[in-house]
């Protein structure tokens, strides 16, 4: 019985490590998740919706110059040297805007990279630290032999439930992650657009919304890795200071109340990511 219980742990400590690792598909490039599928977003960028979004960018350039040259027609004839200013400023946007267009996909893996360095850093403390390293097993199992037939049996009981919660908080998780990169890669593949619009005033919010959007869905990763990362480090907290089998029982069933909470977070990373990054 005593094997089993250990099997068991030892089972809700390997699901848990293993997404709150630097192994696992929050800690990869934007491209190593589905690396086909990358290829195919980048192509349908390059030859279907940049051209589209130059051609936006041309009429917010036309639209631009004719803004420009009807505020330098209102400042009348001595003003041509401010109004020769007032041209450059938009030229130069434009050259800046035409070179985000050209450089998208390096300005969102970008982004992409800063949010898995702080998830990248997450995963080291995590392999380095004890107290987050996993459930200590060597410390639990002497208090298991302890027990008799029917207190391990409850305690069997009590860990397969807990490892019911978990594998579904991790499958959670794996349907979270897995979308999530389906909206990365389509906004990847779609953002020329939004950013043409940049040189425009009136319409440049379009722009900014869909970078904070990006970022937040980028940042959801890291939240996602953080929240995971907890649970191991509470049960071994809990389970560690457990001296008796009622204080374990007690443990067990605080990680149970734990682990339903973890499920809980991890549906509400997406909203916390876009109350960070200030995204609608």
């Amino acid at each position: 019985m005593t094997d089993a219980i250990l099997e068991v742990l030892k089972w809700i400590n390997d699901m848990l490590l293993g997404m709150a690792t630097e192994g696992s598909d929050l800690t990869g490039t934007l491209n190593a998740f589905m690396p086909e599928l990358y290829k195919y977003c980048v192509t349908i960028m390059d030859n279907v919706v940049k051209p589209v979004a130059y051609t936006v960018l041309a009429l917010f350039f036309v639209l631009e110059l004719y803004k420009a040259s009807i505020r330098t027609d209102g400042m009348g004839g001595s003003a041509n040297n401010l109004g020769a200013e007032i041209v450059f400023r938009v030229l130069f946007r434009m050259v800046l805007c035409k070179l985000a267009v050209d450089s998208v996909s390096l300005i969102l893996n970008a982004i992409y990279d800063a949010t898995t360095h702080l998830t990248t850093g997450i995963a080291g403390v995590v392999g380095s630290s004890t107290p987050s390293g996993g459930i200590d097993l060597a410390a639990i199992e002497p208090m298991i032999d302890e027990l008799g037939f029917w207190k391990q049996l409850v305690t069997l009981i009590i860990c397969m439930i807990i490892f019911l919660v978990v594998l579904v908080a991790v499958t959670i998780s794996y349907i979270i992650i897995v979308a999530r990169f389906i909206e990365l890669y389509v906004y990847f593949t779609i953002s020329p657009i939004p950013l043409a619009t940049l040189p425009n005033e009136e319409m440049s919010q379009i722009g900014k919304s869909f970078l904070k959007s990006f970022a937040a869905v980028c940042l959801q990763g890291t939240l996602i890795f953080l929240v995971l990362s907890f649970l191991p480090a509470i049960f071994n907290a809990m389970a560690s200071g457990a001296d008796n089998y009622a204080n374990l029982w007690g443990s067990l069933i605080g990680v149970l109340g734990y682990a339903i909470v973890l499920i809980i977070a991890i549906m509400s990373t997406g909203r916390w990511a876009k109350a960070i990054s200030n995204a609608m």
